[in-house]
C-alpha cells in the first residue's frame, strides 16, 4: 500500500505540476496580453491627447491671427480717421484764410448754376461766412439772399420755397468721396499691407 501511496503522490504532484505550469503559462499569458493592452491604450491616449493639444494650439493660434488681425484693423482704422480730422480741420483752418473767397465763390457759382429755373429764395451760409458771402453773391446780384443758418460750414445752402434745397459744401464732398478716399489714403498709409 506504500507503494500505492507514493505512486498516487507522485502523480498527484506530477498533475499539480502539470496544472501549475499550465496556470504560470495562462497567467504569463494575461499578463502579456495585459501589457499589450495596455500599451495600445496608452498609445490611443498619447495620439487623443496629441491631437487635442495640436488641435487647441491651432485654436490659439487663430485666435491670436484673429485678434492680431483685429488690432490691425483697428489701428489703421484710427490712423484713417486721424487723417480725416486733419483734412476738417484743414477746411476748418481754410475758412479764416483768404484763399477761402474764390473757394466759397466756387461753390455759390455751382450750386447757382444747378439750381431750377425760377431762381434762389435764399442762399444760407455759416454765421461765420456771412459778411463774406454777401460779397461773393454780389458779383451774381443775390446778396440780398444771403443768410446766416448756423451749422453749415464751409459751404453754402441754397433754397427755393420750401420744397427745393441744393447744398454745396466742403464737408458734404469730403463725406460723399469719403469711401474713395479711404481706401487712397489707406494705400498711402499701408501699402499692401491693407
Amino acid at each position: 500500500m506504500a507503494n500505492l501511496s507514493a505512486l498516487l503522490d507522485r502523480g498527484a504532484s506530477a498533475e499539480i505540476e502539470a496544472i501549475l505550469a499550465e496556470a504560470r503559462s495562462r497567467a504569463s499569458e494575461l499578463v502579456s496580453q495585459a501589457r499589450s493592452d495596455a500599451e495600445t491604450l496608452l498609445a490611443q491616449r498619447r495620439r487623443v491627447a496629441e491631437a487635442q493639444h495640436a488641435a487647441a494650439l491651432i485654436r490659439a493660434q487663430s485666435g491670436a491671427q484673429l485678434e492680431a488681425a483685429s488690432l490691425k484693423l483697428t489701428a489703421q482704422h484710427r490712423a484713417i480717421e486721424g487723417v480725416f480730422e486733419g483734412v476738417r480741420a484743414e477746411l476748418e483752418a481754410l475758412r479764416g484764410s483768404p484763399r477761402y473767397r474764390p473757394v466759397l465763390a466756387g461753390l455759390l457759382e455751382e450750386a447757382v448754376s444747378s439750381f431750377p429755373a425760377g431762381g434762389v429764395d435764399a442762399i444760407l451760409v455759416d454765421p461765420a461766412d456771412l459778411g463774406l458771402a454777401r460779397e461773393v453773391a454780389a458779383a451774381s446780384g443775390l446778396a440780398d439772399r444771403v443768410e446766416a443758418e448756423p451749422g453749415i460750414g464751409a459751404g453754402v445752402r441754397l433754397r427755393q420755397s420750401e420744397t427745393i434745397t441744393v447744398e454745396n459744401t466742403l464737408g458734404q464732398r469730403l463725406a460723399a468721396l469719403r469711401d474713395e478716399l479711404a481706401s487712397y489714403v489707406s494705400g498711402v498709409l499701408f501699402g499692401s499691407e491693407t
